[in-house]
């Protein structure tokens, strides 16, 4: 587990000294000050956290529908790793964070502890089903990964704007 979560701290950190470097680019000043404020760093956050969100249960949806290997080491990471980006969400949702592209209601901040409740729900499934496939293999956790989908939209119906087809 501290392994996990130094690799995690890693990779923040890289991202972090990355965004660094782009603030000498030959972007007008106006531009990059209008990007560089609090509101639209933790709007970058939350959007790399459910960029990471989509690409691990996504894997964990592939395997549990045959659409690609079960394999339990990368199952139980991939939901360990949902489980630590879980617990990352709230932190990305500060006041007055809605920007150009989010898609964040204001009921997020009007009822932010039922918000909050909503990710440590998603957090307590996916670790449920970590534990579980690290017990006794992917194959006889893999009903577990529904609800892991279902903390994602339980979130998304009330908090998220309906995304244009």
């Amino acid at each position: 587990m501290k392994q996990h979560f130094a690799k995690l701290a890693f990779a923040c950190s890289f991202l972090a000294l990355s965004a660094c470097g782009q603030q000498g680019s030959s972007a007008g000043k106006g531009a990059a000050a209008a990007e560089d404020t609090p509101e639209q760093q933790a709007f970058e956050f939350r959007d790399g956290l459910m960029h990471a969100l989509v690409w691990k249960v996504g894997k964990l949806r592939g395997m549990a529908s045959g659409d690609i290997p079960v394999d339990d080491a990368a199952a139980v990471k991939n939901a360990r790793d949902v489980a630590a980006i879980a617990g990352m969400i709230a932190d990305g949702f500060i006041p007055n964070s809605i920007v150009k592209g989010s898609a964040a209601l204001p009921d997020i901040w009007m009822n932010f502890a039922d918000f909050q409740q909503k990710a440590t729900d998603l957090q307590t499934a996916a670790a449920a089903l970590a534990d579980a496939a690290q017990a006794n293999g992917f194959a006889m956790a893999k009903s577990m990964v529904q609800p892991v989908g279902q903390s994602c939209g339980g979130c998304h119906r009330p908090y998220r704007k309906r995304q244009e087809q």
